[in-house]
């Protein structure tokens, strides 16, 4: 192993006791934790297939984000995705992005109407939030929702499943601010999508609700 000078073994982390720590201390699932390892520390290399962590640099990076203020209270409702690296795009402009990103999603006829209804009855857009690794890397405001087979000839909900959503977005209002690059609670499985309706409970704090 590299080592900066006058560290001992004791010093740095592993791969996994690196993600154990993030997990413990921020909520990151173990298996979701490469974002926030990287951020924290760029890992050496070892001399074996594991890589190290230096631990001082990890426990920086923890209170650096204990110390951030609180997650917002939404003053709207929001839809929170999770994402994959070829998901997005970075350095492509941003309605090119949100073109990406905007379909594919499964979420209830109920949820698509709610997209919708509050644009209708004047209330703020519903926000759209794109997580990578439990990081906020993109936002936008949800202008419209409808379901996928609207667009195919023919289709029913046995060719093409009735979750199956698309989603009409703009770049986000002043309110995305808040977000940028929050790192929120993650776990590994269940949906890609959650919603977080005004005045819930955020989705980390209530049990999982069927979408359906």
């Amino acid at each position: 192993m590299d080592r900066d000078d006058g560290l001992t073994p004791h010093d740095w982390l592993t791969q996994r006791a690196a993600a154990q720590v993030l997990h413990e201390d921020l909520g990151i699932h173990p298996e979701r934790t490469a974002p926030a390892r990287r951020r924290a520390d760029r890992p050496a290399a070892g001399t074996s297939l594991a890589c190290f962590h230096r631990r001082d640099r990890v426990d920086a990076f923890v209170e650096a984000q204990r110390s951030r203020p609180p997650i917002p209270v939404p003053d709207r409702n929001l839809v929170i995705v999770r994402v994959g690296n070829g998901r997005v795009r970075f350095g492509s402009t941003e309605q090119h992005q949100l073109d990406r990103l905007s379909e594919g999603w499964r979420m209830s006829s109920t949820w698509r109407v709610l997209c919708r209804a509050v644009l209708d009855v004047g209330a703020h857009p519903v926000g759209f939030l794109v997580t990578l690794g439990g990081y906020v890397v993109s936002g936008a405001d949800i202008l419209g929702a409808e379901w996928m087979g609207n667009d195919i000839e023919g289709a029913d909900h046995d060719s093409v499943s009735p979750l199956l959503t698309r989603f009409d977005l703009r770049p986000p209002g002043e309110w995305y601010e808040a977000w940028r690059g929050r790192l929120l609670p993650t776990s590994a499985g269940g949906a890609a999508l959650r919603v977080w309706p005004l005045g819930w409970p955020a989705p980390w704090d209530r049990a999982q609700r069927s979408l359906g």
